[in-house]
């Protein structure tokens, strides 16, 4: 349908740096990091004893909103994404007046299901081997894990696509209910999907975006294991530093991301707020190498841009995860893009100030951009310090960059594999 347009008319942010937009905002805008020692990671035997968490007190007043019979069946990614998605909701106004139930979908990036490992990891003495003595048999271990909990709770809080389903049942959204397990770029992939639906007139409003709760064992381990995280030495609150040529890796993190898309006419009709318009996306595969990650931008950001007809980009959040093969692949794709304009167009990259939220990294990264091109303000990356050879675009660093006048902006994430999203935004003249 050709001139169906997408627009954003609400957003709800639960981040390290704040539970709230303003809260997260204003942390952006200092310029604060989140990220921190925790003593409950450093009983867990791994190399990191760090990251950044949702603060537990600013949740703490949030948790009264969901209602008490569910919040039981809820995991914590559930609770961040339905938080966020009551923010949203509000701040949209859809009661006033409620969308055709038909018409309204979820769209929602995750990947980790965590569940609470004690009463599994509390077995583990007792389950020596059979057939190798002093060895211990997991099987054993697993077999008595199960006996011991609620099959129902475990299943309601493991399997990905209940997030969406508890936001879809909350909003009774009757649509599209899709959730995107692709990794880091999966939030991002899920706001452009849904935006591609309303504009191909499969819904007129859609719940999207991305929630995620990463600091559990099997998770930090997975990711200990795959290299992916920083040595944060004597300071972890400097351990993420995108661009730096001492970058050595990621800080997890933790959050979502929600936002409200909507049809353009369909949301002026109902007189709605109006943050933006989302102009292009484009995805794309990849492979876990600075050349792979360079192609998948290259055709992510291209597909965007072509989409957005070509609109003028004054501003780039790019994905800037601190890692030494994602950054200057990023880099190497923002230039061979934009030719010689690259140097002239401002970047940040705020996974310095909040970590790696994963799926939910790119609608809260995205929220971040809307605010900053609403404030005409640029949020910095901090902890950059030492500049790399391969890293020489226009970095904001270490302190905010005022710029009035702002309208368009280039939002990136990238996954682990190389995969890549790209969205195209434009902030609302009203």
């Amino acid at each position: 349908m050709a001139d169906r347009r997408v627009v954003i008319t609400g957003l709800g942010v639960v981040s390290p740096l704040g539970v709230g937009v303003q809260s997260h905002w204003a942390s952006v805008a200092s310029a604060r990091s989140a990220v921190r020692r925790h003593e409950r990671l450093s009983t867990l035997g791994l190399p990191i004893d760090f990251a950044a968490a949702v603060p537990e007190e600013a949740l703490r007043e949030y948790l009264q909103w969901l209602p008490k019979k569910q919040l039981k069946l809820y995991n914590r990614a559930t609770i961040f994404a339905m938080i966020a998605s009551i923010m949203a909701v509000e701040e949209a106004a859809l009661q006033n007046p409620l969308p055709d139930p038909t018409r309204m979908g979820v769209i929602l990036g995750t990947l980790f299901m965590t569940y609470n490992l004690q009463p599994f990891l509390q077995h583990l003495p007792e389950v020596e081997s059979d057939q190798v003595p002093n060895v211990i048999d997991l099987g054993k271990a697993l077999k008595r894990y199960m006996q011991a909990i609620n099959p129902v709770d475990f299943s309601l809080k493991i399997i990905p696509n209940l997030t969406a389903g508890h936001i879809a049942i909350a909003f009774n959204a009757l649509g599209f209910c899709r959730t995107i397990a692709d990794g880091c770029q999966g939030g991002l992939q899920a706001v452009g999907q849904a935006s591609q639906i309303i504009k191909d007139g499969g819904l007129d409003v859609a719940l999207c975006g991305g929630a995620e709760a990463t600091l559990e064992e099997l998770v930090l381990a997975d990711l200990c294991t795959m290299g992916l995280l920083a040595d944060g030495g004597e300071n972890p609150e400097k351990a993420c530093r995108p661009f730096d040529a001492r970058r050595n890796g990621m800080v997890a993190g933790e959050g979502a991301g929600i936002l409200i898309l909507e049809e353009r006419e369909h949301a002026l009709r109902r007189d709605a707020k109006i943050y933006g318009e989302v102009l292009g996306f484009g995805a794309s595969a990849g492979e876990a190498s600075i050349d792979g990650v360079r192609e998948s931008l290259l055709r992510s950001m291209g597909r965007a841009l072509a989409e957005a007809k070509d609109a003028e980009v004054d501003y780039i959040h790019a994905n800037g995860d601190s890692t030494k093969v994602h950054d200057r692949a990023e880099t190497e794709a923002i230039k061979e893009v934009f030719g010689p304009a690259a140097y002239g167009i401002p970047i940040s990259a705020t996974k310095s100030m909040h970590g790696h939220l994963i799926s939910a990294s790119g609608p809260v990264e995205l929220i971040t951009c809307l605010l900053a091109l609403k404030h005409g303000i640029i949020p910095p990356i901090i902890n950059y310090e030492e500049p790399d050879a391969f890293c020489d675009l226009n970095y904001v660093v270490n302190s905010p960059r005022p710029k009035p006048g702002m309208k368009t902006a280039v939002v990136n994430a990238v996954g682990f594999f190389g995969e890549s999203t790209s969205l195209v935004v434009r902030r609302s003249d009203g």
